[in-house]
């Protein structure tokens, strides 16, 4: 999926008791153990934390800075990883605080940075049959470019 940075992008806040928290190692352990959870619902494959820390810094793509990290009472609860070029590779939500604005706000802080850093458009790819996550990629512009499989 696609959408052009051209177009205008909604603001979308943070829900109160909601906090960005920097992207780092101790951040991240988190964001992979929220990633597994949610990848064992059916859309993605687990991965111990070790090895995917080695191949994400190790990655030409890794930027922390379009790595969005919500937190609430200390926990994560919301992730958005971005690469350096304008790209989504993942975008995860805790199951108890889905469909309350969160995957969008986090998906908007990375709409806007690219913006931002001058990029014409953002992609990102997602299971032909996760219409919940099609659905809010829509709604914030996003359109289907190529279908796979």
């Amino acid at each position: 999926m696609r959408r052009d940075l051209a177009l205008p992008i909604a603001p979308a806040p943070l829900a109160r008791g909601i906090e960005l928290i920097p992207f780092d190692r101790d951040s991240a352990e988190a964001c992979r153990d929220l990633m597994n959870r949610v990848y064992a619902e059916g859309f993605g494959d687990p991965v111990p934390f070790e090895a995917w820390w080695a191949k994400l810094i190790a990655d030409a793509e890794y930027d922390p800075t379009v790595m969005f990290v919500a937190a609430s009472g200390g926990s994560v609860i919301g992730f958005c990883h971005g690469w350096r070029e304008p790209f989504i590779k993942d975008l995860v939500v805790e199951r108890d605080v889905r469909q309350r604005g969160l995957g969008a706000a986090l998906l908007t802080l990375a709409l806007e940075t690219y913006a931002r850093r001058g990029a014409s458009s953002v992609e990102l790819k997602t299971d032909v049959d996760n219409l919940v996550a099609q659905s809010l990629y829509r709604r914030l512009g996003f359109e289907i470019v190529e279908r796979i499989g």
